[in-house]
């Protein structure tokens, strides 16, 4: 985006609640996503478990992490432009904070764009895991209502910082939250 920053901004505030609205209405009708006897997702609970595939085929668990890694978890799409700018600072924190123990796992809710996918992925060369969650089951476990969406988690696996809505990974708010969770 090109211009005065403030206009930038505003712009971006206007695209991340045009997602809002069409992930409410297109995905979740605005009823409650999880039964009674659902996991309790929330700050200061266990994120709830999930397994997926990544754009190459792997699989992986967030179980797995627990006890290694602080774990960022992102909902994105590729037709949602915050997500797609907020990406390059995702991959920015990822590269200084990867070798002390943090983990990405960006779970795109795209249905049957695993070729663009991978073309986005490629164009900013992204580093971290991108998990595949076609059928939303993963973002509805998690009660996700806009995009982008990021769930912090700690080592311990337990949920420590929720977000909506872009976020600059890299201005010192979240890279706070990061590393007050990396110590």
């Amino acid at each position: 985006m090109h211009g005065h920053p403030h206009a930038v901004r505003r712009r971006l505030a206007a695209a991340t609640a045009l997602a809002v609205v069409v992930l409410v209405i297109a995905f979740f009708g605005g009823g409650d996503l999880l039964g009674a006897n659902e996991t309790v997702y929330g700050k200061g609970h266990l994120a709830p478990d999930f397994t997926l595939k990544t754009v190459e085929g792997k699989t992986i668990r967030l179980s797995d992490l627990r006890g290694k890694k602080v774990v960022l978890v992102n909902f994105w799409a590729t037709w949602c432009p915050p997500c797609r700018l907020e990406m390059p600072t995702m991959q920015q924190i990822y590269a200084e904070y990867k070798r002390r123990g943090f983990e990405i796992l960006a779970i795109n809710v795209d249905a049957d764009a695993t070729q663009e996918i991978r073309d986005f992925v490629k164009e900013l060369r992204l580093t971290f895991p991108v998990l595949l969650d076609p059928r939303m089951e993963v973002a509805r476990r998690y009660r996700v209502r806009a995009l982008p969406a990021s769930v912090l988690i700690n080592r311990k696996g337990v949920i420590r910082h929720i977000g909506l809505g872009y976020r600059t990974w890299t201005e010192k708010e979240p890279r706070s939250e990061v590393e007050q969770l990396l110590q």
